[in-house]
């Protein structure tokens, strides 16, 4: 029963953001039709049945690079969590993929994990967990890739996930101190000027959630009901904070594409119960809509590379089941296709080259696993890699480029 219960815990903190976002009620969680924007013709919506979502801007060939990190849970009691790691080959070319090999960490595996939090240059991920039999403090790990060497930058006694500043000049993370208190800290990878950088956020704001990056500065929301109003971006290098725009939107998460030309959020509303898939240019102008739902929610939300299309999961609960559907689309509302259909999907991530979506399906008919989904031809198969075996859960992906 343990790997039961640490898969429920991984997935309901992925999902935590979420659940607070939505209040659906059970008697109205059934799957709207995708609705397409005006931008979205009728012509488009034909071809969206049969042709996935791909633009001339997408990566149309060259191999995929680098590795796959994900954990490992045998289901054989008495045997442990491990970190593992595949080549890229063995997403794009399964005859070709090497062995998976085990990373070496200097802790136990025994509290809820997250996904590595990579460097935009690959070299190395930041991860938070607690190497105390207590859970806590929390440390925040740098881990070098190329020496598996695991370096203590920071500790609080808890630390949510980490991001990396689009330059890869910060880690951001925030802590909290389990009495209700929270901040939020940056810090080079060489552990140099780690500071916080939340003192100038509207005290009436607070608690604040950190939902990632706009160029330099850090992308802060109040987290409470009730203090819908302004988003805020906190400069790393000083403190610096200015208003982002005002919207009765900060329950929702604000994915950045990246190249910081839009915002992807999901927009629910109380009254109708819908789920909008919207994108806003950075000053919270001009909204475009690209897919409606009724009922459930939509999460996560993911940018390709070339920022030139959109991954999303709809959850529902429809009838005491639950569903997890997973969509691709353009940009501009063109080409909504769904490319898997699953039952609890707790991560998605596109490949660097933007040609293959790995999602990470927790809850199949063999455990959780995770699925290569071939976007040039919608095929897709649960990832592969000698000594990688069907009695193993994996889950919590990350890419390194």
């Amino acid at each position: 029963m343990k790997y039961f219960w640490i898969l429920l815990i991984v997935f309901l903190t992925a999902c935590t953001t979420t659940a607070t976002n939505t209040s659906a009620s059970p008697a109205d969680l059934s799957t709207a039709p995708v609705i397409l924007t005006d931008a979205a013709s009728s012509t488009d919506a034909a071809q969206a049945e049969s042709q996935p979502a791909i633009t001339e801007s997408s990566p149309t060939s060259g191999q995929e690079t680098g590795e796959l990190y994900f954990f490992t849970l045998p289901r054989q009691a008495g045997q442990s969590i491990q970190l593992a790691r595949v080549s890229a080959s063995c997403v794009t070319r399964v005859d070709e993929c090497p062995p998976v090999q085990t990373v070496n960490v200097p802790f136990p595996f025994n509290f809820t994990l997250t996904a590595l939090s990579w460097s935009p240059d690959g070299k190395f991920a930041a991860f938070s967990y607690s190497d105390n039999p207590n859970g806590t403090p929390t440390k925040m790990w740098l881990f070098d890739a190329s020496t598996e060497i695991w370096t203590a930058l920071a500790e609080f006694p808890y630390i949510d996930p980490p991001f990396w500043s689009p330059d890869g000049a910060w880690i951001a993370f925030r802590v909290q101190d389990g009495m209700g208190g929270e901040d939020v800290y940056v810090v080079h990878r060489d552990g140099a000027e780690l500071k916080s950088v939340a003192a100038n956020l509207p005290i009436e704001g607070r608690p604040y959630i950190m939902d990632g990056w706009y160029t330099e500065n850090i992308i802060m929301r109040p987290a409470l009901p009730g203090n819908e109003g302004m988003i805020y971006l906190v400069r790393a290098s000083d403190g610096f904070v200015r208003p982002m725009f005002e919207t009765l939107l900060t329950k929702s998460i604000f994915v950045t594409a990246p190249d910081s030309s839009m915002l992807a959020y999901d927009d629910y509303d109380y009254q109708s119960q819908n789920h909008i898939l919207r994108i806003v240019e950075p000053n919270g102008a001009n909204p475009l809509e690209l897919a409606k739902f009724t009922g459930g929610s939509l999460y996560p939300i993911v940018w390709s590379p070339d920022s030139s299309k959109l991954a999303f999961v709809y959850q529902s609960f429809a009838a005491g089941q639950p569903s997890a559907d997973v969509f691709v689309v353009n940009r501009d509302g063109t080409g909504i296709i769904q490319v898997y259909k699953g039952v609890t999907v707790g991560r998605v991530l596109f490949s660097p080259n933007g040609k293959y979506l790995i999602v990470e399906e927790t809850t199949s008919a063999t455990g959780g696993h995770l699925v290569v989904i071939d976007l040039s031809t919608l095929e897709n198969r649960i990832l592969e890699a000698p000594g990688l075996t069907l009695d193993t859960n994996w889950y919590a992906p990350s890419w390194r480029r």
